[in-house]
Parts: C-alpha cells; structure tokens; sequence
C-alpha cells in the first residue's frame, strides 16, 4: 500500500512539474528577450552604425570611413541627438497623417444618364459587396472627409446616412475638386463649423447647408459652407477651380428625395467678409437680377458667366488661405432629374 502512495505521489509530482515546466520556460524566454532589448537599447542607437561601418573598414580598408566612424562615435556620446531623431520621426508620421488626401475618381462626375437605382428592399450581392467595403473603410480609416471622399454616386444611400447624422439634407459633388460629402443643415450656421459629421467636437468641422435654406434646392440661392482645411479635404481643394482651364465645371447635389439637381459654375472670385453674395432670398426680382450682375461681375476665372433672373442658383462659400477673406463660388441650375 506504502508503494502505491509512493507511486501516485510520485505521478502527481511529475504531472505538476511538467505543468509549471512551460510557463515556467516562458516567463525565461520573455526575461531574456527584456535582458536582450534592454541592453540593445542601452548602447544607444548609433553604436549599431559605428559597428557596421567598423565592420566594413576590415573589409574594405578606405580612409574616409574613419570619418563616418568617428562621426557616429560623436553621435553615441550625444543622446539628445537621437531624441531629436524620434521627435522628428513622430512629427512626420503625424504630418503624413495630417496632409494625406484621399485620391477621387474624378469619372464618377461625367457620366451623361443617371443610373437608376432599385428600389427593392432585397440587397443585392454587390450591395452586400459594397456595404462590406464601407464597413472595412471606417474600420481601417478615421478621417469622415477621406472615407466619403472615396464614395461613387453608387455608393451614396441616404437611408443609412441619415442613421449616422440626422440632419443630412444632401450630397455635394464638385467636379475636379475633392469636394465629394455629405452636406448637413441645422437650425443654425455655428455648430458645424466645430463639430464633424458624427457630431463629435472637431476644429475641422464639417460641410454645411445655410439654415435659411429649404433642402429641396428651391431657393434662389442656396448657400453651403465649408473649411478651407490645408490637407484639401472639406472646401479645402475649392481653389483647384480658380486654376482649372476648363470652361465647363459641374457641381452634383443629391438629395434625400432622390433628386439629382446639376450645376454649371458662372462665378468664382475672392472677397473679404461680407454678407451679401450669401443672401438666399429676395424682395423682387429686380433685387435678384441686380444681385446676380453683382456676383456675376465679381468673376476672374474663365468660364461663361451668363445668368438670368430665371435661373436658381448654389453659392459656396469658405474662407482664403490667410483666412482673412473669402473663396466663393456661383453655378446656375442647368439641368434636375429623378434617380
């Protein structure tokens, strides 16, 4: 009976050892991991480059490298160096960040017919395709101007919009431009110009409608703001028409009642502050067509700047890279259709 104790004490001894055996070699592999980081981070980050350029010296004897030696040398005894490395390391990462445009398909703005869209409930296969896609973009990008800035007018459902921002009235698209978002309006012109399109506080703000305006594009003159952002999202790229040779520049707006409304740009200069180019309605049309020779006459790029009291037009507005004045651009409505 003794050896039978003897041997089931013995079992479980072994059980346990081999048990504790692995942990026990993990936490060994992770202390000498730590030992070995720790002393390749102690002997600084320039010793490495001294001693491959030591190493290249025995192979190759050239004179020069005892300079490129001897400068690494220097380098090793000055940490605050390569703190200034990784500083300016992580300032490039974040101007990378800061800067980066996402890219437009520029052809989805000169198709001639508007596709119809369908209007059962049943998603098709490549709509299931499409809302996979848009759920990988907002996983792997957080910029809302770069993730809408990539949409297709396709893409564009304002069904599922409106679950993410109830105060969406439209869609903008300013062909060669950037300009390619979701337009939003409140009861105010203040609260987006600091919160984004998830309402969440953000200096960058976000395109906005006039809240004097109707969101059915009825208007007279219906106004949308955004800012003048330096990485060309928002109406940051607004100056690309200032520059553009093209005599013929069209502006989309979609809205929610499955209108496509087209645009044709008449006007496009620069102003310092004022209220008047952003008047959305009228006393006469007297008052209009002195309005539209004002704004009319302000143009100083080349395009036919031909409009009539007969004409609705859209004014957007955002300020100049000093921000001290204003970028404003006019277009007429030329042609509206149901999609």
């Amino acid at each position: 009976m003794k050896k039978v104790f003897q041997f089931i004490g013995l079992y479980i001894f072994t059980v346990f050892k081999f048990i504790l055996f692995i942990p026990y070699k993990i936490v060994c592999w992770f202390v000498r991991g730590f030992q070995a980081l720790s002393l390749f981070l102690s002997r600084g980050f320039y010793f490495y480059f001294k001693k491959i350029f030591e190493w290249m010296k025995k192979l190759l004897p050239i004179s020069s490298l005892d300079k490129v030696i001897h400068y690494f040398q220097v380098r090793q005894e000055q940490p605050s160096h390569i703190v200034m490395v990784i500083v300016w390391f992580l300032a490039g990462l974040y101007l990378f960040d800061t800067f980066y445009v996402a890219p437009v398909d520029t052809t989805q703005f000169r198709f001639e017919e508007v596709p119809v869209i369908s209007s059962d409930t049943t998603p098709a296969s490549s709509d299931m395709a499409s809302a996979s896609e848009e759920n990988i973009l907002f996983s792997k990008e957080m910029n809302l101007y770069r993730i809408y800035g990539k949409y297709s007018l396709g893409d564009i459902n304002f069904e599922d919009l409106r679950n993410k921002n109830a105060d969406t009235v439209a869609w903008i698209m300013v062909e060669g431009t950037n300009i390619n978002y979701p337009i939003v309006q409140t009861d105010n012109n203040d609260y987006y110009l600091n919160h984004s399109y998830d309402y969440s506080y953000s200096v960058n703000g976000w395109t906005f409608m006039d809240y004097r305006n109707s969101s059915n594009m009825q208007d007279s003159n219906t106004v949308f703001y955004g800012h003048n952002l330096l990485n060309k999202t928002s109406f940051g790229s607004i100056d690309k028409l200032f520059k553009n040779k093209q005599s013929d520049i069209k502006i989309r707006v979609l809205t929610a009642d499955r209108q496509i409304f087209t645009y044709q740009v008449f006007s496009a200069y620069y102003i310092d502050p004022e209220i008047y180019y952003i008047q959305t309605s009228f006393y006469n049309l007297d008052e209009y067509q002195q309005f539209l020779n004002t704004i009319a006459g302000r143009n100083i790029i080349e395009v036919d700047n031909t409009v009539t009291i007969s004409d609705k037009i859209i004014t957007l507005s955002t300020c100049t890279d000093d921000n001290k004045g204003r970028k404003v651009v006019h277009a007429k409505l030329i042609s509206a259709s149901t999609y």
